[in-house]
């Protein structure tokens, strides 16, 4: 963490007193969003991540900010429906359930709906291309979306009059993103022949997905295989999949859980999820918190378990750090420590 604030947060999460200190709950009520928060509008939020901790927050996130983005950069959204093929045969209204299944873990490992318009920031929801980098959640913008024949004239006609949102009647053939890192087009120098003003790059992160079809899934009685794009929103994620992450712009917060119904939330994971969406950002200024509990749900720390490795590695840092004094002492380095 690079400043105090946030450090001192997170290390009172992972070893809370008895008593809330008044830095700590200040610290906590400073980030939480306020009605008509002036902060969401500043860059950093505009453009960062937003976290949540279940898929059926998360897809009610990707189209409105997918529906605000490309209002943004005056682009059309275009609505991709996946192709579903049953057996037997699936009645509409179970249909209509399965296309509203929030988790792509369980229809194919792809959205029943994809918003997704020119600029949008999108991650693989599965490998393309191990070998050269093109893994589970590799991030790319889209920077051009190639329609089925029998949508052309619909897609023209979109761009044409600006229309807000488009609801695509098949599958495009393919979605062209440009990679965050990736740089093994096979095809960089081809263009670069044909079109000297095409840098390479740029050409060479380019990359053409193409729709899948899934293996075999169940849902309600009947298998399915779904065809669509193996692709979600790069910006609004789980916390699961942020898992490991450090991000530099803003990061939204969505601390919502599930607190009735048959399977509530219990705080211990409560913590665990918060712990980890706080822990992305790098400074308290670029956190912002929905839904979040009190300053005082802080007291609680972390779950037992947990508790007693944080302790087992907190002693094992105090040991190495001892070591790794003493060896400096030794070979007359004490002069080089700040």
């Amino acid at each position: 963490f690079k400043e105090p604030r946030l450090r001192a947060l997170m290390k009172f999460m992972r070893k809370p007193a008895k008593r809330l200190p008044p830095a700590i709950q200040s610290t906590w009520e400073s980030i939480c969003l306020q009605p008509d928060d002036a902060r969401l509008r500043e860059e950093r939020f505009q453009n960062g991540h937003i976290l949540t901790i279940y898929w059926e927050t998360v897809t009610r996130w990707i189209v409105m900010r997918a529906k605000r983005d490309a209002a943004a950069l005056r682009t059309p959204l275009f609505l991709l429906q996946a192709a579903d093929a049953s057996s037997p045969p699936m009645p509409v209204d179970i249909a209509a359930k399965l296309m509203n299944k929030a988790a792509p873990r369980e229809t194919g490992g792809m959205h029943g709906l994809l918003p997704l318009h020119l600029g949008m920031r999108v991650r693989f929801l599965e490998a393309l291309d191990l070998c050269h980098g093109l893994v589970k959640d590799a991030e790319g913008d889209v920077v051009h979306i190639v329609p089925n024949e029998l949508d052309e004239d619909m897609v023209e006609e979109a761009f044409a009059r600006s229309e807000p949102m488009v609801y695509l009647r098949h599958l495009p053939k393919g979605i062209w993103v440009r990679m965050e890192k990736y740089t093994s087009a096979p095809f960089s120098k081809k263009l670069r022949r044909q079109d000297n003003t095409l840098i390479p790059a740029e050409t060479q992160k380019l990359v053409f997905v193409e729709v899948r079809t899934s293996d075999a899934f169940h849902f309600r009685n009947h298998t399915v295989t779904r065809t669509a794009f193996p692709l979600s929103h790069g910006r609004v994620i789980t916390c699961t999949a942020c898992q490991g992450r450090t991000m530099d712009a803003g990061v939204i917060v969505d601390c919502g859980r599930h607190e009735g119904g048959a399977h509530p939330k219990h705080n211990d994971d409560w913590w665990l999820d918060l712990y980890v969406m706080l822990s992305r950002a790098t400074r308290l200024e670029d956190l912002l918190l929905m839904r979040a509990p009190p300053a005082s749900f802080l007291l609680q720390g972390p779950p037992a378990s947990l508790r007693l490795q944080l302790d087992k590695f907190a002693a094992r840092t105090t040991n190495c750090r001892q070591r790794a004094m003493k060896l400096v002492a030794e070979l007359g380095f004490k002069e080089f420590l700040h």
